[in-house]
């Protein structure tokens, strides 16, 4: 018995040798044919098992296969390869280029094309620009990354808007933010928001959902959305699966959000510094020193005394309103699929603290995609994105509910808390004294935004014939807002209305539905000439519900939330309205050899929010590339990879307006009026309604030359545009004995006149060291062509025909009058004569604007076998920012002993001779020192390190028994250092340098700063 035990032990143990015998490790190293570079991320598997691995940044690769298996090798934009491994240990591999894979597509207005067949102008960010990304928004993290596209953000608080602008600003009245295309659904994008801070609806889509963005500039690329082209289009793709073994990525990060730029020069005052700028301030008054007796012997005593200052008090009140936040987010994605059918399933939650306390940011997101082709002619298809955001926020602006404000202006000889802990809201800062403890109020008051967003799409394609086929997609977006505000009835806002609480209620729903017929034409039977034609209907309607209630009196300790048990209700409104649009459209292009290809597009647009006069519009584009590498003279110079030519022309529009700035309205009251006679409520015209009211338009030229040299090794692409913005909507006045101040009419112009450059390259390449380096800049000149009136004044600007829209028009500051302190203007322009009064001082037309002259990034990357290091920084120059409550904190006296002021008061004139534009200060004012002139106005240029990012990506061998496909990690930074040209600005430059609501730019308040963030993180694939 035993012996036969003995045998069979002998037999498995056997057996199992030669098991562990068959299998062996197998290395290599997998380079391209072409120039050797090493390749990674090349799928790797053993045929006939689920054996798996990938290369790694070397192009090195182990994996575990029996001596007479077979590798199979394959990569996108390569020619698969599969080789016996023979017996052999080390097997190395070089993949050869898949010409026809090598053309890379490109998303475009309702279809794909190659680079080789564009004719456009348009820029691409590819998923790993935006995934993982440290800001809640996608467009805030196209900043830098497309020459033209500027996005800049007013605040830094969790969620907020980001303005973004391509090529300049195209509208006066209406909208110059571009449109927003998800997956071929035109969407609801910007602040919905209705009583909160603004709340960028955008924030909801999760940027780990994008597979890549494409923007669209010029006519040849946008005329084909017609009215809605104008202003530049960004298209968004979101992930699909890919045919293969199921792949499962989880990526994960969390870190901090900290305060951000703060210059110590423009810091406020401590409270010593106070009190002797006051003192001095009050020895400049001779009334109040005569009637006080005051001398510089007891000018300290009397100024603590009279004034309430304690000077053992000194509350930093910025250091108490900001705090370190934190910051997660995770995300997992499962896609794959065989020949027949592919899928893509994913989930993300992200969740950011503002720098400012009870101020965040928490989405839940989840996406799901399925493409199945059902037999050789149909293939249909399926997405939803599903996302809850909710922004917890905090008021900003000019209000001393702005805890922002309120700690620059706040005096630092206030506390911030009792002995006990609690909040001071005592003396001073006492219940109806007009000013506020900030950190009360972020306690006390709430403000809150819950956005609820879908967006799914059903589609179907049919081959009619090989070269015919017919699809239709319809998408919903649908966007559900509630918003909450609620002021304490005990401090703050709310305490003269015994507390007060509002809930707005906003609905959207958003269809659309696009079919078209496509006919792919190989004109000859060489295939020289091929023409691609493409024509269809497009209808559209989208409809808002909106609802508010607002109460009074509400009793302490009850929900924050309308409606409050025992308020007063104040107000209770509600609103349906609704747009449409219906278009044809056409489009199509015809090459030869794709050497030389034309283009064009045609849309006809139809709207309901334009005058029943002028409801349609045609909008097109005609355009043309030359491929010159193909050409016999260019073919000979080896240097050069392609070369091509593109010029463009077309007309596109702007529907970015009121649905009902047409009509003529009627209400139960106006600001002017309440209509009400003996007690009874009667209506009245609101609005002047003009029938023929009609699209913004603008004729745009764009002439473009892409270049690649050295095997693609050094890339540049540069563009010079020219877009003329007519008919663009302005307001009218009319006799008030119309009953109207004004009325909207197509009557204003605006050009924008640019030149865009971009180069990237690839300085140095080995097997295991890579440099990548990349730049681009955007330079545009904004011209006002047509107004009302030749000029118009509207402070701090001028509007005037053959300007800049944002021209400023102010007095010109002439600094301190070295004898005795006063403040100085200039008289005119010429500089040459000065005077102490104030309105002596002409405005003059300064030769500066609120829009930058030149903004773009530069960055570099490098890698060495498995380490990375990514920076990129971004730029901005030229360009003003008017300081609007800088005459408050530089008030020369005007204000102290009631508001904080800034540093810079510490360099005023005290003795004859002194050099400088600060003034003495004089208790009460010194002459209106703090007048609006250019005083006001600071340089807005700064460089900023945008991004830093160091990973590390494990080597195949590492992970080969694991069951992992790839590991990353990494650090990122964002805003981590910033370089300002002026040393007075006392705030974020790039959060001077916009404002959102459109008609004003670069006048600044105290808004939250734009923050830095740090985060640790890792990418899993299984």
């Amino acid at each position: 018995m035993k012996q036969k035990l003995f045998s069979i032990l002998f037999v498995l143990t056997s057996l199992l040798g030669v098991s562990f015998a068959q299998n062996r490790e197998v290395t290599g190293k997998v380079t391209s044919a072409k120039d050797g570079t090493p390749i990674s991320g090349v799928s790797i598997t053993v045929a006939g098992t689920s054996s798996a691995t990938q290369t790694g940044p070397d192009g090195q690769y182990s994996i575990s296969a029996p001596p007479r298996g077979t590798l199979s090798f394959s990569y996108i934009g390569y020619i698969a390869q599969r080789i016996a491994i023979a017996e052999q240990t080390v097997v190395n591999v070089e993949l050869v280029d898949d010409q026809a894979s090598l053309e890379e597509v490109l998303v475009t207005g309702y279809g794909t094309t190659t680079r080789l067949r564009s004719t456009g102008s348009a820029s691409v960010v590819e998923a790993k620009d935006v995934e993982q990304t440290p800001f809640p928004s996608v467009d805030r993290a196209l900043q830098g990354k497309v020459p033209g596209l500027q996005s800049t953000g007013s605040s830094g608080q969790p969620g907020s808007m980001q303005q973004v602008r391509i090529r300049g600003v195209g509208s006066i009245s209406g909208s110059s933010s571009p449109l927003y295309v998800i997956d071929g659904i035109p969407i609801n994008a910007g602040d919905l928001s209705r009583a909160t801070p603004t709340a960028n609806v955008l924030a909801s889509l999760n940027p780990n959902d994008i597979e890549n963005m494409t923007v669209l500039k010029d006519a040849a690329s946008t005329a084909i959305y017609g009215s809605r082209g104008a202003n530049g289009v960004i298209l968004i793709t979101t992930k699909s699966g890919k045919a293969g073994k199921t792949k499962i990525r989880l990526d994960a990060d969390f870190g901090s959000v900290r305060p951000g730029v703060y210059n110590d020069r423009t810091r406020p005052l401590t409270t010593e510094e106070n009190i002797l700028l006051l003192g001095e301030a009050l020895l400049n008054n001779p009334t109040v020193v005569m009637n006080n007796s005051l001398s510089p012997e007891n000018i300290r005593e009397y100024a603590i005394n009279n004034f309430g200052i304690d000077p053992n008090i000194n509350t930093n009140w910025y250091d108490e309103v900001t705090r370190t936040g934190n910051q997660q987010q995770y995300n997992l994605s499962v896609d794959g699929g065989n020949e027949k059918t592919i899928f893509n399933i994913g989930g993300g939650y992200f969740k950011q603290q503002g720098t400012i306390p009870n101020s965040d940011f928490t989405r839940y997101s989840g996406k799901v995609s399925l493409k199945h082709d059902v037999n050789d002619r149909l293939t249909v298809g399926t997405s939803a994105i599903l996302s809850t955001a909710n922004l917890r926020g905090l008021l900003n602006g000019g209000a001393f509910g702005n805890p922002v404000l309120s700690s620059f202006f706040l005096m630092p000889n206030l506390p911030a808390r009792n002995p006990d802990g609690s909040n001071y809201i005592e003396g001073a800062l006492s219940p109806g004294s007009g000013l506020y403890n900030p950190l009360e109020i972020l306690e006390r008051d709430r403000r809150s935004n819950n956005t609820q967003k879908a967006l799914t799409t059903v589609y179907a394609e049919y081959k009619i014939l090989p070269n015919l086929k017919l699809s239709s997609k319809y998408g919903i977006d649908y966007t559900n807002i509630e918003e909450d505000y609620y002021n304490s009835p005990t401090y703050g806002d709310g305490r003269n209305v015994g507390g007060r609480s509002y809930r707005d209620y906003t609905r959207y729903f958003n269809w659309v539905w696009t079919n078209l017929i496509e006919y792919k034409w190989d004109i000859d039977s060489n295939k020289d000439w091929i023409a691609n034609i493409k024509a269809g209907y497009e209808a559209q309607k989208s409809q808002s519900y909106t609802s508010s209630v607002a109460v009074q009196n509400v009793p302490l300790n009850t929900f924050y939330t309308v409606p409050s048990v025992g308020a007063t209700p104040v107000t209770a409104e509600g609103t349906q309205d609704d747009y449409a649009f219906a278009s044809f459209l056409a489009l199509g292009d015809i090459s030869y050899r794709n050497k030389y290809v034309v283009s064009g597009s045609y849309r006809n647009d139809g709207s309901s929010r334009f005058g029943v006069d002028n409801r349609f519009g045609n909008f097109w584009s005609v355009a043309g590339s030359w491929n010159m590498e193909q050409e016999d003279f260019i073919k000979d110079i080896s240097s050069i990879s392609s070369l091509k030519l593109r010029a463009s022309y077309g007309v596109t529009g702007n529907a970015g307006i009121g649905n009902n700035a047409w009509r003529t309205l009627y209400g139960y009251t106006r600001t002017e009026y309440n209509f009400v006679y003996d007690g009874a409520i009667g209506s009245g015209p609101t609005q002047y309604g003009l029938r023929n009211l009609t699209w913004e338009r603008t004729n745009a030229f764009d002439l473009g030359l892409d270049v690649s040299l050295f095997d693609n090794r050094l890339n540049a692409t540069v563009d010079y545009y020219n877009r003329q913005s007519e008919g663009l909507l302005y307001e009218v006045p009319v006799p008030y004995s119309t009953g109207f101040d004004d009325y909207t009419a197509n009557f204003a112009g605006l050009r924008n006149r640019g030149v865009e450059f971009s180069l990237s390259g690839t300085p140095l390449r080995t097997d295991n060291f890579q440099w990548n380096l990349n730049f681009n800049i955007a330079l545009n000149r904004n011209t006002t062509t047509r107004l009302l009136a030749d000029e118009q004044v509207e402070n701090p600007y001028i509007r005037k025909v053959g300007e800049d829209y944002f021209s400023y028009y102010l007095p010109q500051w002439a600094g301190a009058d070295p004898e005795n302190g006063d403040p100085l203007w200039y008289v005119d322009e010429t500089r040459t004569e000065t005077t102490n009064v104030y309105g002596n001082a002409q405005r003059v037309l300064l030769g500066k604007s609120a829009l930058p002259k030149a903004f773009g990034s530069f960055g570099t990357t490098l890698t060495y076998k498995g380490i990375g290091l990514d920076a990129m920084f971004y730029y901005n120059f030229g360009n003003h920012i008017y300081q609007n409550f800088y005459q408050y904190q530089n008030s020369g006296g005007a204000y102290y002993g009631s508001f904080n002021q800034n540093a810079l008061e510490l360099d005023r004139w005290q003795n004859p001779g002194d050099i400088t534009d600060v003034p003495r200060p004089v208790f009460g004012g010194n002459r209106n020192s703090f007048g609006a002139s250019d005083r006001l106005l600071r340089e807005g240029d700064f460089i900023r390190l945008r991004d830093l990012t160091l990973s590390y990506t494990l080597s195949p061998q590492w992970i080969e028994y694991t069951k992992l496909s790839s590991v990353r990690l990494y650090f990122r930074g964002s805003n981590l250092w910033t370089w300002v040209k002026d040393d007075k600005l006392p705030f974020d430059p790039e959060a001077g340098s916009s404002d959102v609501a459109g008609g004003t730019q670069g006048v600044t308040n105290f808004d939250v700063f734009i923050p830095k963030t740090f985060t640790f993180g890792i990418n899993v694939g299984f």
